[in-house]
């Protein structure tokens, strides 16, 4: 703010930002229906990591305002989504990606990263999306994309792709 008011903006204005970036980082989890009964389905049959994009800090405080820390043994909180960083968690779990399938409501960060290396996902679009989000390579019609229109569908959704890899 400072530079971009050329050292113009007032202390009032700068304690307005800070308010604001306070409020956003305290703002309640809203976390999806359906989501801790799926996660538990899920985690009953096989191993479940929850991988999420941004600020340690941050990201932990809503890992844990979310009430979700406890269905989770292993949470990786990443700099960047890409082929790279789950290469390396599928590396430290010696998981082949073809049997690894990730969930997710961004098809650039969740879905096509893990496709790209073989594995699979099951996309559940959110209502607000980032608009950089939106920009993805995936096809609609490709054969390791399943999507799910509530959290409810996620067991069953991993199930069949269990049952039609093996």
């Amino acid at each position: 703010a400072i530079e971009l008011t050329d050292e113009r903006i007032s202390a009032a204005h700068l304690r307005q930002i800070v308010e604001i970036g306070r409020r956003t980082l305290q703002h309640p989890v809203d976390v999806i229906d359906g989501v801790r009964e799926a996660v538990t389905a899920i985690a009953a049959r096989w191993p479940v990591v929850l991988i999420t994009k941004g600020d340690l800090f941050h990201q932990e405080q809503k890992i844990e305002r979310s009430g979700l820390r406890d269905l989770f043994p292993r949470i990786e909180i990443v700099s960047e989504k890409d082929p790279s960083t789950y290469a390396r968690v599928l590396a430290e779990f010696d998981l082949p990606a073809d049997r690894f399938v990730m969930v997710g409501n961004s098809l650039r960060s969740d879905i096509e990263p893990v496709l790209a290396l073989g594995g699979w996902g099951v996309h559940t679009p959110y209502a607000v999306t980032w608009a950089h989000e939106a920009e993805h390579g995936v096809s609609s019609d490709e054969p390791r994309l399943r999507l799910a229109d509530t959290a409810w569908q996620w067991p069953d959704a991993v199930a069949a792709i269990e049952a039609g890899n093996e």
